[in-house]
């Protein structure tokens, strides 16, 4: 029995300091018909040693008709839900998804995502056991992300090791019949990406598999494909 939910399978990632790169990214795929929702990460350079564009940088935009995913790698997600509190009527935001090793208050975090109407994720980091989650979570998970990789950097080495605890999560969301995105983000590319699917992955978070395609439109194509075996 699988209870997770239908969403789009591919999500791209953009991680990057620079407004233009940005805005050159959306571009890239805003006009793509299997991609509707970009993961945007927000790093604060305090959770790893990198820095990128905050939600209050970002309004000026052009989005077109994608949403937006906000992975939060930071001391106290809670601090950025406030600034994504302030800009909301300016951002397309579908869902907060925040890194569970640097916060406090778990609860709080759900309870203030979800009075928003924003979807409520939670990511776990590659060493991060899924006992993280605390017990009383999961029923309130929309989403929940397992990094492939050390968090805070694209273009490192996926790590196979998280095969092992993405079948464990799938395992977990069937014994407890819950309905939820089961993510990976981090190394995803078209050699690994079946192998993800199968051990239960729903959606795949790609990064420099994307940006570096030669042909990318032929890579998005190519991801959208293994959704439909």
């Amino acid at each position: 029995m699988n209870n997770t939910i239908n969403s789009p399978l591919l999500y791209p990632a953009i991680l990057t300091d620079s407004l233009q790169v940005v805005q050159k990214q959306l571009d890239l795929v805003k006009d793509q018909a299997a991609v509707s929702v970009v993961q945007l990460d927000v790093i604060d350079g305090q959770f790893v040693d990198n820095l990128t564009v905050t939600p209050a940088d970002l309004l000026e935009l052009d989005w077109g008709n994608l949403k937006v995913d906000f992975h939060l790698m930071t001391n106290e997600p809670m601090d950025y839900v406030w600034e994504l509190i302030e800009v909301e009527k300016e951002l397309p935001i579908r869902a907060v998804i925040a890194q569970v090793e640097r916060m406090s208050y778990q609860a709080d975090f759900f309870q203030e995502v979800a009075r928003h109407g924003w979807q409520a994720g939670l990511s776990l980091d590659l060493y991060t056991p899924l006992s993280a989650v605390d017990d009383s979570i999961w029923a309130e998970l929309n989403l929940i992300q397992l990094m492939g990789i050390k968090a805070g950097f694209q273009g490192q080495q996926f790590q196979d090791q998280v095969l092992a605890k993405l079948q464990k999560l799938q395992d977990l969301v069937n014994q407890r019949e819950l309905s939820l995105e089961i993510l990976v983000d981090g190394g995803v590319k078209l050699i690994n990406a079946a192998k993800l699917i199968k051990a239960g992955a729903t959606g795949l978070v790609v990064g420099s598999a994307l940006w570096q395609a030669q042909d990318l439109d032929q890579v998005v194509k190519q991801f959208n494909d293994f959704a439909k075996q």
